[in-house]
């Protein structure tokens, strides 16, 4: 038995399965990655394994005593703690157990000669249990970990609330790897993390003795992470024990195989359904008939495949501005008293495409939030050009739970019909059931599809993005980069990934 045995799961949130009796298994040790196109069900199926979901069928095993951990995409916690309180409550039964221990010592002071050795061998029994769990070595670890994910440029008595959202991401992995459970299962866990940060994290995840399944789009990541890889595409779920590098050689032939099969067992069932309409009736052959049928009613059906539903993204041009799009005249921004960045000068020109960046925390997104309005400038001023139309991505959004995209959409657009609305959200990738579906059901990538999609239905001249390929597959990010390139407008981007931006801007914008 596997640590997590998974056996003919079957799941679906409306009238379509998302997978077809599919198996999964997690052995000790195993450096697990899970891959597939956005909304293929990687997310749901990692909820399943935490019995977040319940399946429609099939069976959820873990095997008895076995510690998970789980980061979410999109984890909730309490933000009232501060981030030192957060991440060492992993500690506080380790710390309970020493108030236990010198109690222990201190009886000592006050108990009969004839009771020492049992209080000693009391203490001395929680001493060995503390140094089976390194916890003399607990500073050591913190340290490395907090310098490891980038947390030791904040202040560690900051309540989580007021951190940026990828800030907090990083919180909540430190907590995760330290208690370094039997199995570590994360949901894009680079999202909010510098190269720098990413690269430490690789090194983690070799360096992990125990077993872990990792769901990301980085592709660099997996190449350095995988070595065994499942791939959830058409409903099912292949295992390929090989490193991430080989499994995309071997994914691309027996995709090619899947293709062969599948137009092969097309035109069987036609030629076949065809021979039972025509000898159905005929006495002579109806028995024949009968039996062909009973075979088609048998066959286990090959979906078709399905291939990544492209985005075809474009962002509508207004009207041409002055050369001066934006100044920025000694700008401090910040949140309350608290300056975060000050005395910014800066101009931004007409058709200029600019990349902010700088470490999770240094203030990117405090930057946008301040020249959108959002948050008032702690000090200096900026100013837009006067016929300039903006159109913005933020980092975060959050979806009531009801809203469903065409209700999304529909909050900004009360006029338009639910065909017009389908068809914008058709262009990137969002049809069928998918548009009627809750946006909280729907996973990361197709939220930012939706979020994309509505910004194509507004002419502009400058585009803002933050962040906006988390959660994005490997070809939308493509697609998208190509929408951005050929937007005739100015353009600023926020973003940690170093491979979307090269040949995309003019000017970066680097803060320590």
């Amino acid at each position: 038995m596997g640590l997590l045995d998974i056996e003919k799961l079957r799941f679906k949130y409306t009238t379509e399965n998302l997978f077809n009796d599919v198996d999964f298994r997690i052995l000790p040790h195993e450096h697990i990655v899970l891959v597939g196109d956005n909304g293929c069900g990687k997310s749901t199926l990692m909820n399943l394994m935490c019995k977040n979901l319940i399946p429609d069928s099939g069976s959820v095993i873990w095997m008895n005593n076995i510690k998970y951990g789980y980061l979410d995409q999109h984890l909730k916690v309490s933000t009232d703690i501060s981030i030192y309180d957060y991440i060492v409550d992993v500690f506080k039964p380790l710390f309970e157990k020493e108030k236990l221990m010198n109690s222990y010592y201190e009886k000592l002071c006050e108990v009969d000669e004839s009771q020492y050795e049992k209080y000693l061998n009391y203490a001395q029994s929680i001493q060995d249990e503390l140094d089976k769990n390194n916890y003399y070595w607990i500073n050591s670890t913190l340290s490395n970990m907090i310098n490891g994910l980038g947390l030791n440029e904040y202040d560690l008595n900051m309540p989580l609330k007021n951190l940026s959202g990828g800030s907090r991401a990083k919180v909540f992995l430190a907590k995760l790897l330290l208690e370094s459970p039997d199995v570590l299962l994360m949901d894009e866990p680079t999202n909010f993390l510098d190269r720098a940060h990413i690269e430490w994290l690789m090194k983690f995840l070799n360096d992990f003795d125990k077993a872990f399944v990792v769901i990301s789009h980085d592709e660099e990541f997996l190449k350095a992470i995988g070595k065994v890889v499942y791939n959830l595409s058409n409903k099912k779920l292949t295992r390929y024990n090989m490193p991430y590098e080989m499994f995309l050689i071997e994914k691309e032939i027996r995709e090619e195989q899947y293709k062969k099969a599948y137009v092969s067992q097309q035109a069987f069932i036609k030629k076949t359904n065809e021979f039972i309409q025509k000898n159905i009736v005929r006495a002579t052959t109806t028995k024949q008939a009968k039996s062909r049928r009973k075979m088609l009613e048998r066959l286990e059906v090959l979906e078709k495949p399905k291939n990544h539903e492209p985005m075809h993204i474009k962002f509508p041009f207004s009207k041409d501005l002055g050369q001066e799009v934006l100044k920025l005249d000694n700008l401090s921004v910040g949140y309350g008293d608290k300056v975060v960045l000050e005395d910014l000068n800066f101009l931004l020109k007409h058709n200029q495409k600019v990349v902010i960046l700088g470490k999770n925390g240094v203030g990117k997104s405090t930057i946008i939030k301040t020249i959108m309005g959002i948050i008032e400038p702690l000090g200096g001023e900026f100013k837009w050009n006067n016929s300039a139309d903006l159109n913005y991505f933020s980092q975060e959004e959050v979806f009531d739970n009801i809203v469903t995209p065409i209700e999304y959409i529909r909050y900004f657009y009360h006029l338009k019909t639910n065909e017009e609305i389908r068809s914008v959200l058709a262009t990137v990738g969002i049809k069928g059931e998918l548009s009627t579906k809750r946006m909280v059901e729907l996973s990361g990538g197709q939220q930012t599809k939706v979020r994309l999609a509505l910004m194509t239905m507004k002419k502009s001249n400058i585009l803002i993005f933050d962040e906006p390929t988390n959660h994005l597959d490997i070809l939308s990010k493509s697609e998208l980069w190509d929408a951005i390139d050929k937007f005739p407008g100015s353009v600023i981007l926020v973003t940690h990934e170093d491979d979307f931006y090269e040949g995309l801007v003019d000017l970066k914008l680097e803060f320590e």
